[in-house]
């Protein structure tokens, strides 16, 4: 549950800086609007959400922009299930993708840290997260940045998540991209939505949700991320069987492994 004591608005600064009608966001003040999409359940509700909004105040759909970070260790048919997603909301997709693929920036990391004499991880980990921050939001604010004017990001964080998200304000200044030629804000719509809400609007959609939630996962994210529960890589794993094998190959020349328990991802997933 989100934290902030009701009637009290802690992005009241960016707020103010917004124009808003009947209480709802005026989409029509923006240059552009930046929509990310990963496949999963919440950014394909969001999805709809945005263009519904824009059809209803009359912002041309050359306006919105969907935003699909290939990080390399994505599911093997997630880029196709998003251009489905986004030819169905009739809002472009533009595919962004970091400087090395992700297994590729495993091994750089690696190699980098033997050179240097230096015992620790080459992985992501909860505390080095550089599979987010240079696998998906760098490439995408090198995208944003070929835009001038006031520009909207949109992004499909819930308070219900985690703890952490729960703190999140609905509204925020992207200051890192913010320059005398464009002014950046965040918007993050999905935040009281409850997972029952997310799989209501997921079904008016009519388009079917990515397989991953037939097949018994409760999230798209990538295939081997360091936050997957062992049942969770074993789905992952066995439908992705080039990137497990990459990563168990990683793991026996580094001697470390992608998991914080020290298992092998072999191990974890029989």
């Amino acid at each position: 549950m989100n934290e902030f004591l009701p009637g009290f608005e802690p992005d009241a600064a960016e707020r103010a800086q917004l124009r808003f009608v009947g209480g709802v966001l005026d989409l029509r003040q923006f240059d552009k609007i930046l929509i990310s999409v990963s496949g999963g359940k919440d950014s394909h509700a969001m999805l709809w959400l945005v263009r519904d909004l824009a059809d209803r105040q009359g912002v041309p759909r050359d306006r919105l922009l969907a935003m699909y970070a290939d990080t390399g260790m994505e599911w093997h048919n997630a880029p196709a299930h998003v251009q489905r997603l986004c030819e169905a909301a009739g809002v472009e997709l533009a595919t962004v993708y970091p400087v090395r693929p992700m297994i590729e920036k495993i091994a750089f990391r690696i190699d980098r840290i033997k050179k240097a004499g230096k015992s620790q991880s080459g992985f992501p980990t909860p505390d080095c997260r550089y599979c987010t921050a240079e696998q998906k939001v760098a490439p995408m604010d090198k995208l944003i940045r070929r835009y001038s004017g006031k520009l909207l990001k949109v992004t499909g964080e819930r308070w219900a998540e985690s703890k952490a998200r729960s703190t999140y304000t609905e509204f925020v200044s992207v200051q890192r991209l913010n320059s005398r030629e464009r002014t950046v804000f965040g918007w993050r719509p999905m935040l009281a939505f409850s997972e029952a809400d997310i799989w209501a609007m997921v079904r008016d959609t009519g388009v079917q949700r990515h397989v991953c939630y037939e097949m018994g996962r409760n999230r798209l994210g990538c295939a081997g991320c360091i936050f997957s529960n062992d049942r969770g890589l074993r789905i992952e794993m066995r439908e992705n069987p080039a990137i497990f094998e990459a990563l168990d190959r990683l793991e026996a020349e580094s001697g470390y492994t992608m998991s914080m328990s020290g298992k092998r991802i072999r191990d974890r997933i029989k």
